[in-house]
């Protein structure tokens, strides 16, 4: 059968960066799935929009390609795991995921601490701050950082070439000033990669390093896999963070709830991840005609596999766009879904916890700054807001 395109009773094409999603990811992702489980947008994109339409493509990479869909970004190194299709994506998998297993985040956990209440510290008497500048922009990176073994002193710098190559349009040829800032990133990468190899130490890269025989990595996936964290792994968390403290900041009752109990703050996060993915949509290629939700795919045609428009789902009942604390927990798709489901999860998820409990032991009230409406930065590749004002009371209340 052919893709249903029908809106509003006229015959309408689907735009994607028309959506609403500025305000209210809710009505947003609800003219997304209006046209359908699957579609084909204007510019020949085909949507899956339903939990039906993406777990089918989740559950089989063989038909869902990742490697040809992210083959136009241009990246002179291979985008490890996420572009690497199986049977090469189970040999990245098997060595990555026990790196970032719940075990090895525990051992973390008091560095990753003492770096967020620093951040915090820095703000708490001033009365104000800006969530994302203060706090969200700067605190994955220091995680990161930690993660691999470099130096905290590299933060600033770090941050800025990050955020100068991603301020780049996907396959269009690259400004000078981001070309640039590729060129220092990958250097900069390279060159620790070396130091890593010369001189190992307990950190993720010196583990990956240290692998031998048919196991070892070659330097281009090394440069590779370093090159997709900082690109695709920073900005996801730093967008969290906003959103987390966005809903928080709006809803007093909410908060008290999510700080005084521990399981509830756990499931406030999942909540927060199911229904403002910094990263709600994933690219892939189909590599034979298929039929999803009775409707035909070719083969070789582009997907966007839309997991913000499944997890709110209307399957959820009367709390798909609303935060519930008392869900029963029936999984989201926030983190993807599948073999390519997001590697760092465990990681991110220490990471929105720990901003949770040491951002409220400093600053346990606050409101968002007078007048000021979160609006997510649209259309982009992550979802996120560009500022986050807060305002707060200091001193003994």
């Amino acid at each position: 059968m052919d893709a249903p395109n029908e809106l509003d009773g006229g015959r309408t094409m689907f735009d994607y960066g028309s959506a609403p999603m500025q305000a209210d990811r809710g009505v947003g992702w609800k003219v997304v799935r209006s046209f359908g489980d699957v579609f084909q947008a204007a510019d020949g994109v085909w949507y899956l929009s339903s939990p039906e339409a993406v777990t089918f493509a989740a559950r089989h990479p063989e038909i869902f390609a990742s490697g040809p869909a992210f083959e136009f970004l241009g990246s002179p190194v291979p985008l490890v795991p996420l572009a690497i299709d199986p049977p090469d994506h189970r040999r990245f998998r098997k060595v990555l995921d026990p790196l970032l297993a719940p075990r090895v985040v525990n051992e973390l956990d008091v560095q990753l601490r003492q770096q967020i209440a620093d951040l915090v510290a820095r703000v708490a008497g001033s009365g104000r701050c800006d969530v994302m500048a203060d706090i969200a922009r700067l605190y994955p990176t220091s995680v990161f950082l930690t993660l691999f073994g470099m130096p905290a002193t590299d933060r600033d710098m770090f941050i800025d070439w990050v955020e100068t190559v991603n301020s780049g349009t996907a396959g269009a040829e690259p400004t000078p000033e981001v070309a640039a800032a590729g060129q220092q990133l990958f250097g900069y990468l390279q060159a620790f990669i070396d130091q890593k190899r010369a001189a190992p130490g307990d950190d993720m890269l010196s583990h990956i390093l240290s692998l031998t025989g048919d196991e070892a990595w070659t330097d281009a996936e090394m440069l590779g896999m370093c090159f997709l964290f900082t690109l695709a792994g920073l900005d996801t968390v730093t967008a969290a963070i906003g959103f987390m403290m966005s809903y928080l900041a709006r809803d007093a009752d909410l908060r008290r709830r999510v700080v005084a109990d521990p399981a509830a703050a756990a499931t406030f996060i999942e909540e927060i991840v199911r229904l403002e993915p910094p990263a709600p949509t994933t690219v892939r290629v189909t590599m034979a005609d298929t039929e999803v939700c009775g409707v035909r795919i070719p083969a070789g045609s582009m997907c966007q596999i839309a997991w913000g428009a499944a997890n709110r789902s209307p399957e959820r009942g009367d709390h798909a766009d609303r935060v519930n604390l008392d869900a029963p927990d029936v999984g989201h798709f926030g983190f993807g879904s599948g073999i390519h489901r997001c590697v760092g999860s465990h990681l991110a998820r220490r990471e929105l916890r720990l901003v949770l409990e040491e951002f409220h032991r400093q600053i346990p009230d606050y409101q968002l700054a007078d007048g000021f409406e979160p609006r997510v930065v649209f259309p982009s590749a992550t979802y996120h807001f560009s500022e986050l004002p807060l305002t707060f009371a200091v001193g003994p209340s």
